[in-house]
């Protein structure tokens, strides 16, 4: 199948640097970073015969990139691949090839998800929409209003208005969803009423899902306020009563930010167990979607 490439929308511009002239290429998913108290940030790679990296690494070494910790563009870069080590999204790394030690890493290049507008979906009767696949857009696949709840929202700023296709006034995705109030959920903490902190967002589907990932989307003012979910742990159940807690995330101070699972989950009911965000007094997600790939 064909992929659409484009520019993930959740990452910074990458920051500009020199290429030295030998430079060769990797395509592939990074499986980890090491952060020591040296200088240098090293970059773990899932090497395979179509994708060889002309790097020096012994047996038992994992860490066959590196870059320098203290330069301009070291933070963007370190955020950038823990993205992707977190959502296994693919990414191209520019390398000078070394034959004594790890290699030096000289820019890197995004690349996009398949393009689930042209059939490279699973068989299913689901319907799927935008750019990667969301299974949980109001309207679709029998839900509406009501198939959305949450522990508590801040004025009209509903459950549901966090699955109706836009990030307060952008739409995610050229004609899909519709607005409805300010299209975002938004809660205040209120130590009082929620002593526990049970902060959560969910949606009941008609049908059991094979859930394999997510995205928590919010605009750049409400990211920069410090509101966006910083530690999640998805939830599921079979009867919207009895949740099972599958696996908790560290999210980013970022606007935009998929996350795949480590294994998919069949689900009735899908929640987003919000234990703490960046520092706000509220808690803001504009578009939570959800995927089934």
């Amino acid at each position: 199948m064909k992929s659409k490439i484009l520019v993930l929308l959740m990452l910074a511009p990458l920051h500009c640097v020199s290429v030295a002239q030998d430079t060769e290429e990797f395509s592939g998913q990074v499986t980890g970073i090491f952060v020591g108290k040296s200088e240098l940030i090293k970059i773990g790679v899932a090497e395979t015969e179509d994708a060889p990296l002309n790097c020096y690494s012994d047996e038992t070494s994992s860490w066959q990139l590196h870059f320098n910790a203290d330069m301009p563009y070291s933070s963007n870069w370190f955020d950038i691949l823990n993205l992707v080590r977190s959502t296994q999204e693919r990414i191209k790394i520019g390398y000078t090839p070394n034959s004594d030690s790890s290699c030096a890493i000289e820019y890197l290049a995004l690349m996009k998800a398949k393009n689930y507008g042209n059939g490279d979906v699973p068989i299913d009767n689901l319907t799927r929409t935008g750019d990667f696949g969301n299974i949980a857009l109001n309207g679709t696949n029998g839900l509406h209003n009501n198939s959305y709840s949450a522990n508590g929202f801040y004025r009209s700023d509903e459950a549901y208005s966090a699955f109706d296709g836009f990030s307060h006034t952008e739409q995610l995705s050229a004609g899909v969803g519709e607005k409805t109030n300010r299209n975002i959920w938004l809660i205040k903490k209120d130590i009082k009423e929620y002593p526990d902190k049970k902060y959560w967002l969910q949606v009941e589907f008609n049908e059991f899902v094979n859930v394999s990932g997510f995205r928590v989307v919010l605009n750049q003012k409400g990211a920069e306020l410090g509101r966006s979910p910083r530690l999640i742990t998805i939830q599921s159940s079979d009867n919207g009563e009895n949740f099972v807690s599958q696996e908790t995330f560290r999210l980013m101070k970022l606007a935009d930010q998929r996350i795949n699972l480590t294994e998919k989950i069949e689900v009735k009911y899908l929640r987003i167990l919000i234990e703490s965000n960046w520092g706000s007094t509220f808690i803001q997600i504009d578009e939570l979607e959800i995927y089934a790939n």
